[in-house]
């Protein structure tokens, strides 16, 4: 009889402690782990193993964000039949697109990974339009189409036919694709470029308003997405200004009026911004009553997108080095004053507050245009370690980048090496391109330009606060870390010669970059200087545009030296314009010191 208790005590405790080891292993891994591919509008969609299902099952993640533009794949025949004609231009594009869409969801099922597509919604076929134009407009600027379009359409989310289309665009999309698992909203911004015959834009007014269309909108799609079809819905909190994704009271505002639901998930990018530097982490994140997923970029449309090393996932994880110190939303400056420790700086701060239920990533996209990579090393090194951390959320950072490296082959002091050039990227791109003495204006270089005139307020302030001197010591230092980066990239050896051949030609790229980068500052210091005092330091900027223009031919010698290397920046300013480019700005100067 003593064994027979004894046994069973010893079954009660074995299976207490599973219970626990499972609890545990619950709490180490979030719910969603998620990557996105978000193709450049109007472009050829990216060419990559990620959006291969199989592929990132392989990985550990167990969802998409496809980007497939789903909405506008239904008929709105389940509206009124026949109201987008039948045989027209209009209808044989939906339905095309619907074949397409059906292909790659039975990819995703025998992968067995969950799909959520990026969606638009209030994005409506032509004939929709046309029909009920008068009844779903709304009067108002439509912004955050990237650029003028005459599809673009403001929607009236308070309009009683919108809510109704709304409700129909809803049951059309899961009647015609039932394997969906749910989907992933996106407002603030709406492309229309691969998208021929719709038309619409966000259905949220940026004022104080935009409270009540968030607030119908969120009921609507949680009664007709989560309640009624038991599927997930992903709300993505982006919008411009001081607003919904990154203002605790307005976010507030919307949330606290939203019944929670097991299906219902909130999305927020892991900074108080777009993602860039100089940036709070965001105050969004762990607060309100329902769960929510993190998104980062893993190659940041303002810092290369992977064409050099930069590595990100220390910062989402643990926090940039900036955010040791208070940075004023908007202003993208120091104000002096050290955070309260208290206050997270990354995601893993937020743990604990039990909101978290995972991250997205996002592999490729964001901006526009190029530079365009045919390696993914440096995508691969953030997507991975931010998702493995995910799934590991008791491991730490530095844990996971050995992991990675021991992956490309790389040990012992090698893997050192290969972790120095990656933490050395952290501030050798902050230092280069932005500036720690005043504020900064983000989006000067981005993509594959360089805005010249976009930086002009940042200029001035640093001649006034009389911080030239600070601001060209930080840029050497960059260039000098660059150069650091450079030689570390020719010291280790992974065991993919391709791979090997792609981290030296990227980490010369970048050092060619920031080295431009820090010409390109001097010169716009000379020239401001110049329109302020009509004295300009000749010498001084015909050294700096010799420079300047040895670098340009160094960087296509590289470009035609290997197929690894990044397609190069030019020298015009955002989406190739000339006027206000640090181009004409150099033409302007070189021919002063002729």
């Amino acid at each position: 009889m003593k064994n027979r208790y004894q046994q069973a005590g010893k079954c009660c405790i074995t299976a207490l402690m599973v219970l626990v080891y499972y609890a545990t292993q619950a709490q180490q891994r979030l719910q969603f782990v998620m990557d996105m591919v978000h193709n450049n509008p109007g472009e050829a969609p990216f060419n990559t193993k990620y959006n291969d299902p199989t592929y990132l099952q392989s990985q550990g993640f167990n969802s998409m964000v496809m980007h497939w533009l789903i909405n506008c794949a239904i008929t709105y025949d389940n509206y009124e039949k026949n109201l987008v004609p039948k045989k027209s231009a209009e209808r044989q594009w939906i339905e095309a697109k619907a074949a397409a869409i059906d292909k790659k969801l039975d990819s995703c099922e025998k992968a067995g990974i969950d799909v959520y597509p990026f969606t638009d919604f209030i994005v409506f076929p032509e004939s929709v339009w046309k029909k009920y134009c008068a009844e779903i407009s709304a009067t108002g600027k439509v912004a955050g189409t990237g650029g003028a379009d005459e599809r673009a359409r403001k929607p009236d989310m308070q309009s009683p036919r919108t809510q109704a289309l709304l409700r129909a665009q809803v049951a059309g999309i899961f009647d015609r694709f039932p394997k969906l698992d749910g989907l992933v909203l996106r407002f603030g911004e709406t492309y229309l470029h691969d998208a021929p015959h719709h038309m619409g834009g966000s259905p949220i007014r940026n004022d104080n308003a935009g409270i009540e269309d968030h607030v119908t909108m969120l009921n609507i799609l949680r009664e007709e997405v989560c309640v009624k079809r038991n599927k997930k819905l992903f709300y993505r909190t982006w919008d411009f200004g001081y607003r919904f994704h990154t203002n605790p009271d307005y976010y507030l505002a919307v949330t606290n009026r939203i019944e929670p639901h097991p299906n219902l998930f909130f999305v927020i990018k892991y900074q108080q911004d777009d993602f860039l530097r100089m940036t709070p982490f965001n105050p969004t994140i762990g607060i309100g009553k329902h769960p929510q997923l993190v998104e980062a970029q893993s190659r940041m449309e303002a810092y290369g997108k992977a064409a050099h090393p930069y590595y990100t996932a220390k910062g989402v994880i643990d926090g940039w080095p900036e955010t040791k110190y208070e940075i004023t939303f908007g202003k993208h400056g120091f104000t002096g004053k050290t955070n309260d420790p208290a206050n997270p700086r990354g995601v893993r701060d937020i743990l604990n507050r039990g909101l978290l239920r995972g991250v997205i990533t996002w592999s490729h996209g964001g901006g526009w245009d190029g530079p365009y990579i045919t390696h993914e090393i440096w995508t691969d090194l953030n997507t991975w370690i931010l998702s493995q951390w995910a799934q590991h959320t008791d491991k730490t950072e530095e844990q996971l980048f050995y992991e990675f490296a021991a992956k490309l082959g790389l040990q012992g002091y090698e893997a050192d090496l290969f972790r120095q050039l990656n933490l050395l990227t952290i501030e050798a791109v902050r230092k280069g391109q932005c500036n720690s003495y005043t504020n900064n204006a983000v989006w000067w270089a981005r993509d594959q330009y360089f805005s010249a005139a976009g930086n002009d307020n940042v200029i001035k302030e640093i001649i006034s606060r009389k911080k030239i001197q600070e601001v060209l010591a930080e840029k050497a230092e960059a260039s000098a870390m660059w150069r650091q980066i450079e030689a570390l990239s020719k010291q280790i050896h992974v065991s993919d010669t391709a791979t090997q051949e792609a981290i030296e030609v990227s980490s010369t790229y970048g050092r060619i970059k920031f080295e431009l980068i820090e010409q390109m500052w001097k010169l716009m210091l000379e020239n401001a200087q110049w329109e302020a005092s009509h004295v300009l330091h000749r010498e001084v900027v015909r050294q700096s545009i010799r420079r300047y223009d040895a670098l340009w031919d160094e960087w296509r010698a590289l470009k035609a030296s290997s197929k690894y290397c990044a397609t190069l920046y030019t020298d015009n300013a955002y989406r190739n314009k000339r006027n206000g480019s640090i181009g004409e700005l150099v033409d302007l100067l070189r021919e002063q010191v002729r």
